[in-house]
């Protein structure tokens, strides 16, 4: 079973028994759920571009949303793959694509819809990597 706040050994070399919270573990943990949701939007971005909802290559649509949805169909399989890695540039990618979303859902409601529950998902997500970040840094500078 996958426990999320996963518990380091205490430590003997300083005499501290407390245990201690294992942040770089948690870290990729986020990072490997990240990518596989990232994997996820990005294969709903192709099968809209394929004609899933029922134009294909968007015959009907605007251009704007023609190209937005090319965007995070490359952007996000991208990331997806370096979350996965957990290397620095898909955390970059990623970023990318979140602050992105959050922009062009936000900005232009009337192109894209209400995207709300994907706004929410999308801000917290952009909250609990720069917990976990910052928890990682904090650690490891002790």
């Amino acid at each position: 079973m996958i426990r999320f706040l996963r518990r380091k050994e205490p430590s003997t070399l300083n005499g501290d028994e407390q245990p201690v919270m294992d942040w770089t573990q948690n870290l990729v943990l986020f990072f490997r759920v990240l990518a596989v949701f990232q994997l996820f939007k990005g294969l709903v971005h192709w099968a809209l571009l394929l004609g899933a909802g029922g134009d294909p290559l968007g015959s009907n649509q605007a251009v704007e949303f023609l190209s937005a949805n090319i965007y995070f169909a490359v952007l996000d399989p991208v990331s997806a793959v370096g979350l996965w890695l957990t290397s620095s540039w898909g955390a970059v990618l990623w970023l990318l694509a979140a602050v992105s979303q959050l922009a062009i859902c936000i900005a232009f409601p009337e192109i894209f819809g209400s995207l709300w529950p994907l706004i929410l998902i999308e801000a917290i997500a952009i909250g609990g990597y720069i917990f976990l970040t910052f928890k990682v840094a904090q650690v490891s500078d002790d």
